[in-house]
């Protein structure tokens, strides 16, 4: 314990202030004395619950926090407000936290290290039957006293996530967050669990499963890396090696968990407070499978048998709000015409130096991005009301709609995902999110485009190669329709690295083949028309344009003319020359292409006419700004 410092508070909520135990992250933590003398642990938050919405939500998860019972926890006692500044008042426990043991004293081993295992997933057990998800479990959260472990600070990182999600800011310690909480999603008990068994590897080897080092290594290695277990073994190695499934489906309940350390590793009975966090936290996942317990329980001995016992006899917790019915909306009717022949106005991409070129009167405009210039790969969305850009999630790539109704996206963690895969489909005008399942594994989506009705989406779907052994083919392509969830896959094989793209009326797509053609195919994957010698399928698909439906194609040998051809023909409709060094993206609108101009250091998006001839800058930033950028346009 430390002295107090000027302006530390010399008692709160009733509790004298006795001294300092410690400072983080989340605020300042003091020694008190309640009124009957007792010690408690007060913890004064920091900065992150400023405005009323996080208030509310501190109050709420606090409020869950007090139900949950003290088997193994340090149980919260008192939350409030003090000057202004939120606090929880704890009981207080007297031992080291195991970060501090492993630092001074080395590994656990033997009893030490199970008991250790079976008290942590009892706190757990009781934390996640209240309702609650601990999101920062970790060794230095975990305090060894005479009594057993006890786990502190359960509770308070949910509201804390809720008000920094905005990507700048990680809640939780990265060498034991779960692959689920790098991608922005809702997080449920399975990344406690994750954290659990890294937790425990490293109270066994004195280092995390992971490792630790520079962030975005780290990342990487929890997201695609196979954990190193040391010299953890028997059967808490095996369970450790499950909860930490990169899948949170796979890996065990609190209360599974703890059975199999008992030596019953049976599947808990029905656990309302474990299942409806797993229904928040993964829309898209089932209720676990539920049954009664082996008799042979009854066996268990003394003290946990009998906590254990009480937390499955607890009453259930109050059941979570309902989210808002859903509503039906009219699609919207995307702005028509097309983009002005002059910038009036210069809008700055946060916390960056790319700069976009815009008009009022245009109607298409940047409508999300990615960005990679962090540690992190981030994506963000417009506004349509106020044009400003909102962080949609880590690991995510948002694209709007035409109208600017749903938002969809594929997660890079879709890539890790064993049995199948999904798609987020967000619906700004009922506020509901769906994620249709989409293709099985080792299939994936790649590379999805909307259709100009604002309602239906073409994706590519390829048979991806994982191990890196097979040659990763492109099998087909999916259709996902935005309001029913609805998605159609078609087999229609391509080439290595090929692409769909829509055709004209978005009735059918365009492919290239396997002999160098390129096909018109309707959406049961028919071939209707194939057309040779017209060079190499470009992105865009076929457009209505002042050239007439065509199709864009690169010329044989070299990468600045691009070929227009009739999507009904097959005739040659005009050649675009673009500037030394440029890109091209496809159309931009019926009289203009979009494409990338890089000059020195400097690099530009530009608009061009049939011709290939640049009229206007779109977005202009540094070369490297802009590769590590990734901008999506879309009409209004």
């Amino acid at each position: 314990m430390n002295p107090l410092l000027a302006g530390d508070p010399a008692e709160v909520d009733g509790h004298r202030v006795v001294g300092r135990l410690g400072q983080g992250g989340q605020g300042v933590v003091y020694l008190g004395e309640a009124p009957a003398g007792t010690p408690v642990a007060i913890k004064m938050l920091g900065s992150g619950l400023d405005d009323p919405e996080a208030r509310d939500r501190f109050r709420q998860e606090i409020g869950y926090a007090r139900r949950v019972k003290a088997f193994c926890t340090a149980q919260v006692l008192a939350s409030g407000e003090f000057a202004g500044t939120p606090y929880v008042v704890s009981e207080y426990v007297d031992g080291p936290a195991l970060a501090d043991v492993l630092v001074h004293r080395g590994p656990l081993r033997g009893a030490e290290l199970r008991r250790l295992a079976i008290g942590t997933l009892t706190a757990l057990a009781a934390i996640h039957q209240a309702g609650v998800v601990h999101r920062d479990f970790k060794p230095g959260n975990v305090l060894l006293s005479r009594h057993g472990p006890r786990v502190i600070d359960f509770g308070i990182s949910r509201a804390l996530e809720e008000v920094e999600a905005d990507g700048r800011h990680i809640v939780g310690t990265p060498p034991y967050m779960a692959p689920e909480q790098f991608g922005g999603a809702p997080i449920g008990p399975a990344a406690d669990m994750f954290a659990w068994a890294g937790t425990m590897v490293a109270a066994a080897t004195g280092r995390p499963a992971f490792g630790t080092g520079e962030l975005p290594a780290l990342i990487a290695r929890i997201l695609t890396a196979e954990p190193d277990l040391g010299n953890l073994d028997g059967e808490l190695r095996e369970l450790a090696a499950r909860c930490l499934d990169k899948d949170p489906d796979a890996r065990p309940t609190a209360t599974q968990a703890l059975l199999t350390l008992l030596g019953h590793p049976g599947e808990a009975p029905h656990d309302t407070g474990e299942q409806r966090l797993l229904a928040q936290g993964r829309q898209s996942a089932a209720p676990p499978r539920r049954r009664r317990w082996p008799l042979g329980v009854a066996a268990v001995g003394t003290a946990l048998a009998v906590s254990v016992a009480v937390l499955l006899l607890r009453p259930a917790p109050e059941a979570a709000p309902r989210p808002p019915a859903a509503v039906s909306a009219p699609l919207p009717t995307p702005s028509p015409g097309t983009m002005a022949p002059e910038p009036v106005t210069e809008t700055k991409v946060p916390d960056t130096g790319i700069v976009l070129h815009e008009n009022p009167a245009d109607p298409l405009w940047v409508s999300s991005y990615r960005s990679t210039s962090s540690s992190m790969v981030t994506g963000h969305v417009r506004d349509p009301a106020t044009g400003d850009f909102a962080f949609f999630g880590n690991l995510e790539e948002p694209i709007v709609s035409p109208g600017g109704r749903f938002v969809a996206s594929l997660t890079y963690t879709r890539l890790l995902s064993d049995g199948f895969e999904t798609i987020t489909i967000r619906d700004r005008a009922t506020r509901q999110e769906r994620k249709p399942r989409t293709v099985d594994k080792p299939r994936t989506l790649m590379d999805p485009v909307w259709a100009e009705d604002g309602r239906r989406l073409l994706a590519t779907v390829v048979d991806y190669d994982y191990g890196g052994d097979k040659e990763t083919r492109t099998v087909g392509f999916a259709v996902v329709d935005a309001v029913t969830g609805g998605v159609t896959v078609t087999e229609a094989p391509g080439p290595f690295r090929s692409r769909y793209a829509w055709g004209s009326d978005f009735a059918g797509v365009l492919q290239r083949a396997g002999d160098g053609s390129v096909r018109v195919l309707n959406l049961n994957g028919t071939v209707l028309r194939s057309f040779e010698g017209v060079g190499e399928l470009e992105t865009g698909g076929a457009v209505r344009s002042a050239l007439g439906t065509v199709f864009p194609t690169a010329c044989p040998g070299t990468s600045r003319d691009i070929r227009f051809w009739d999507e009904r023909t097959g005739a040659r409709k005009g050649t675009a020359r673009l500037p030394a060094g440029a890109v091209f993206h496809g159309w931009l609108d019926g009289d203009h292409l979009l494409a990338t101009v890089r000059e020195g250091r400097r690099a530009r998006v530009v608009m061009a006419d049939t011709t290939g001839k640049p009229v206007r800058t779109l977005i202009s930033a540094t070369r490297e700004e802009l590769d590590d950028a990734v901008f999506w346009f879309s009409r209004k």
